[in-house]
């Protein structure tokens, strides 16, 4: 990102889309611009610990993302910025894809109480799994997973391989119904009501990330992964399967000062609620001490698809 004023930004180069063949890009791209623009505008001393806010509209695939920061509050221990992120249209007219309210907070010299949530079922360590590529080839290989779409698999997610190394959880739906691609493959978790599954994967940055903001913007765009589509995939369904799929808003909450993306994290998704034409998804991230360091809750329009009507 380049300064372009005391409280405006601008990317270098456009977003980019994942797991949608529409032209628009994936919400981590905004998000990861959102986090890394609220970091920049505080002092260096201050850590995010939350983020959160509404998907206005997508962000369009040809063109930058700006932001533009606002000061609510500056202490000596806390401050708040309103972040808004847009793009430029044709018009010329600067149109919101995402507005949030970042807070930070001067790290405490002790905690009074320190315990964390556990994920909700053992997973193996990444020290006996295969990067996720090389699981889907030998999906390939064993005759369980058509070529095709095993091909189509690592252009439509491609951007998370560009910059994270994953390493999917056999234990996961995701590692066996291949993020919901193959519809009717049998997982060990089909007896279970949607709210119960979970996947996970092992996974981390390919670089060691130089600064705060840097490791906020990895962190916001890793999490935002998967939350559209994970109750269809947990539904024998994927993304054609729906009118409309697409996060509303978003809450990232995060739970460590120092939280390293270049490290192993364990991330698991699962989904709580749907309704209203709505789910609502969390993800959450433990290192590899156990300590869940973030978290992430959004909801999602999920819209049925309209019936098509015959002609007389």
């Amino acid at each position: 990102m380049e300064s372009t004023s005391a409280t405006t930004s601008r990317t270098l180069h456009p977003p980019e889309q994942m797991g949608n063949s529409a032209a628009i890009a994936y919400g981590g791209c905004t998000l990861g611009v959102a986090a890394k623009a609220a970091a920049n505008s505080v002092p260096s001393n201050y850590r995010l610990y939350s983020l959160v806010g509404q998907y206005l509209g997508p962000a369009l695939i040809d063109r930058v993302l700006k932001a533009s920061i606002r000061t609510i509050r500056q202490t000596r221990t806390f401050a708040t910025r309103l972040v808004e992120v847009s793009q430029t249209t044709d018009g010329g007219e600067d149109r919101a894809c995402l507005i949030a309210l970042a807070d930070f907070q001067v790290p405490e010299e002790a905690s009074l109480l320190e315990y964390s949530a556990t994920p909700t079922r053992t997973y193996s360590h990444h020290s006996v799994l295969e990067e996720g590529g090389k699981q889907r080839q030998r999906a390939v290989d064993a005759g369980m997973l058509p070529q095709a779409l095993r091909d189509g698999f690592e252009i439509g997610f491609g951007l998370m391989a560009r910059f994270f190394e994953t390493r999917p959880c056999p234990e996961g739906v995701f590692a066996q119904n291949f993020n919901g691609l193959m519809k009717n493959a049998a997982t060990t978790q089909d007896g279970l009501p949607v709210a119960e599954k979970g996947t996970a994967d092992w996974i981390r940055s390919l670089e060691k990330l130089p600064d705060h903001a840097e490791n906020m913007a990895a962190l916001a765009f890793l999490m935002d992964g998967a939350t559209g589509f994970v109750a269809l995939g947990f539904s024998n369904m994927f993304l054609e399967d729906s009118g409309a799929a697409s996060s509303l808003d978003f809450a990232l909450r995060v739970f460590d000062n120092e939280v390293d993306i270049a490290k192993w994290h364990l991330k698991e998704v699962v989904t709580h609620v749907g309704a209203e034409g709505r789910t609502y998804a969390e993800v959450r991230l433990w290192g590899e001490d156990g300590k869940c360091v973030a978290s992430m809750t959004q909801q999602t329009i999920l819209r049925p698809k309209k019936e098509k009507k015959g002609k007389l």
